[in-house]
């Protein structure tokens, strides 16, 4: 198919609001929203909860769609919280390496030094010395 075949259908915001309240509400599945509703594009209803959708009021009279800058700030927000995902992720794999350090230095220390380090599991407490009468 051409591309000046394809016809893009416009949904009025009151249709878009529609749908996104039948899919918020549990009503119905995006992919459901989409078979009844005829929407062609397979990835409309998800643009559309993207834009409509953080919106906590489920009264279709009152929801108003987002102006350019609030949707500009609310991405700048998800870029933000995926920044810091991804420090979080980074700070997370070297305390992964700092503990992998650790580990093979008390390793090193048992083999070479040859004592125990770590306590062993089910080990019995020490006996107390006669010099201190049991007091420790």
């Amino acid at each position: 198919m051409k591309k000046e075949e394809i016809k893009r259908r416009k949904y009025s915001d009151e249709f878009k609001w529609r749908v996104v309240h039948e899919v918020l509400s549990g009503n119905l599945t995006k992919e459901a929203a989409r078979r009844v509703y005829g929407i062609k594009g397979k990835s409309a209803v998800l643009n559309w909860l993207r834009k409509f959708g953080g919106i906590e009021s489920r009264n279709l009279a009152e929801l108003q769609p987002l102006s350019k800058q609030e949707e500009k700030l609310r991405m700048k927000e998800l870029s933000e919280k995926d920044k810091r995902i991804k420090e979080l992720e980074a700070e997370l794999s070297r305390e992964r390496l700092r503990a992998d350090l650790w580990q093979k230095i008390v390793e090193l220390a048992e083999e070479q030094l040859n004592i125990d380090v770590r306590k062993k599991f089910g080990a019995k407490p020490s006996i107390p010395s006669k010099k201190t009468g049991g007091k420790q």
